[in-house]
């Protein structure tokens, strides 16, 4: 009789044992995906502030810069137009930069800048990868082109937005 009670003791033993670990999993489950959550979302922050300090420093870069601090040279822009190694060349999904002319205007409204309808235009692309789930990221810039008046010519500086697209994870 002893042994059956104590087998029946071990066996209540046995089961409180399980009972408690399967608690505490659970416990560290629920804590683990807290922190989970957490981490993904501060992890998209930083990539995000990331881009952004990527696009603030992209217009002094020699490709953009016209000699100005956050200032962008709109005849390099130009020349950057088409070309096909630029894809590769910056960690973003697409560039584009639109001049103040088309702020108020949709995105079929704009009129693409090339080089039979320039400086007649609002939006420089200078490259779209078309990725399907992308977030934009923004930045204003000085836009600084040569013009011609009166045989002078002169830096005409206007602001833009320099947008670029990064692709989410």
């Amino acid at each position: 009789m002893k042994t059956q009670k104590a087998q029946l003791r071990i066996q209540e033993m046995s089961f409180m044992i399980v009972a408690v670990v399967i608690f505490f999993v659970l416990v560290g489950l629920f804590a683990f995906s807290i922190i989970n959550s957490s981490l993904h979302s501060t992890a998209t922050q930083i990539a995000e502030n990331k881009a952004l300090s990527a696009i603030t420093n992209l217009a002094d870069s020699p490709e953009f810069s016209c000699g100005k601090p956050n200032c962008v040279d709109a005849d390099k822009l130009m020349a950057l137009i088409g070309k096909k190694n630029y894809k590769k060349f910056w960690d973003f999904s697409s560039l584009t930069i639109v001049k103040s002319s088309g702020f108020n205007k949709s995105e079929s409204e704009m009129v693409l800048c090339s080089l039979l309808n320039y400086p007649n235009c609002d939006k420089f692309e200078i490259y779209d990868k078309k990725v399907l789930n992308e977030k934009k990221i923004s930045n204003f810039v000085a836009l600084c082109g040569k013009e011609n008046e009166n045989e002078q010519t002169y830096d005409k500086c206007e602001i833009a937005k320099l947008i670029a697209g990064s692709e989410r994870k």
